[in-house]
């Protein structure tokens, strides 16, 4: 055999080693490849089916096609972003509740959150409804965290959505959602009132705090304040009541002091003019001991305990003194009423 012979021959086995190394590669790697191309047609789809149709034939590689998957959710490009959260949500829809490769799946979602951009955390954020509920408790620590995240964001839409996120009985993140109460945005406002005035569980906000959205600028959340203090069964009397309360104009909360002396619609005014004794307007506090004691004495009922500590703890002197005026005036009828009863 000749040396150049011996030299083809050499060439053409190492050529076979190659190809058949090379082949059983592409046999071991063939559901990686298929998943590579996939992912490579879903950001070069012409159009939404076609996106969505490579998709879901990702979903259908199993687990090489759903990594693929969960890499796209991160995409710049909304349409393959879109297309891969709506591909996942369908697979993850479709399995039995605490199916593992729904706890997989779901994981490795919440994992890459933190990497992700605004856009790509806001598509996560979208998926974490259905992962709660296919997922159950696996990863409930991480869902908190991705909600804290979204209730930060600028979106107010995002903001919104994460609210309702935060109210889901294995969340239960509602006293976060406090800070939202003053957002600029109304319908920020909106959800968070709705969320944290809420019937169910405890109120994380008193009766008078929630008299002041009677008062916000956007409409909706007036209504969410109202049909929020008719659950807690105020009449219309005390909701009107409270609206004059905490009227931002003092003169309001003035005649409102006039309206509980002499109105007899309202059965016990005590309550709303010890509201009133803490007015952070020295005038209206003033008015509310003079009030107090007139309906007592009127009334002939007791002159009411929170009047002493007006009268001698108050940040201003004038509203001490003019407490202590009429709670003398109070004890001295009561002195003369005594000896009256007493008299042979």
């Amino acid at each position: 055999m000749t040396r150049k012979r011996k030299l083809v021959l050499g060439f053409a086995a190492a050529a076979g080693l190659v190809a058949a190394g090379l082949g059983t590669w592409v046999s071991l790697n063939a559901a990686e490849l298929r998943a590579t191309w996939g992912a490579r047609q879903v950001r070069t789809a012409a159009a939404d089916d076609e996106r969505a149709a490579a998709a879901d034939r990702l979903v259908a590689l199993g687990e090489p096609g759903l990594k693929k998957l969960v890499e796209l959710v991160r995409s710049p490009d909304a349409p393959t972003r879109a297309a891969s959260v709506a591909a996942l949500d369908r697979y993850l829809g479709g399995l039995p509740d605490g199916d593992p490769r729904a706890v997989t799946v779901g994981g490795q979602l919440l994992d890459a959150f933190p990497a992700l951009d605004a856009t790509g955390q806001q598509a996560v954020l979208e998926l974490v409804p259905v992962v709660l509920k296919k997922a159950g408790s696996a990863h409930v620590a991480k869902c908190r965290a991705v909600v804290a995240t979204g209730l930060r964001m600028p979106e107010p839409a995002t903001r919104v959505f994460t609210t309702r996120l935060a109210m889901h009985p294995d969340v239960q993140m509602r006293g976060e959602l406090v800070p939202l109460l003053a957002a600029p945005e109304g319908e920020v406002r909106r959800a968070a009132l709705f969320a944290v005035a809420a019937a169910e569980g405890e109120p994380l906000i008193g009766d008078e705090e929630l008299f002041h959205y009677l008062h916000d600028p956007d409409d909706g959340v007036r209504k969410v304040c109202r049909d929020a203090l008719v659950g807690r069964d105020r009449t219309e009397t005390e909701i009107g009541l409270g609206r004059r309360l905490t009227d931002p104009d003092p003169l309001e909360r003035l005649k409102l002091l006039l309206d509980l002396r002499y109105d007899d619609d309202v059965a016990d005014p005590d309550p709303w003019l010890e509201r009133l004794s803490r007015d952070p307007e020295p005038a209206v506090r003033a008015g509310a001991a003079r009030v107090a004691i007139e309906v007592a004495t009127e009334r002939q009922l007791l002159v009411p305990v929170w009047l002493a500590r007006v009268s001698e703890t108050d940040s201003d002197g004038t509203v001490r003194r003019v407490a202590r005026f009429f709670r003398k005036q109070a004890a001295a009828r009561n002195d003369q009423q005594i000896k009256q009863v007493g008299a042979p």
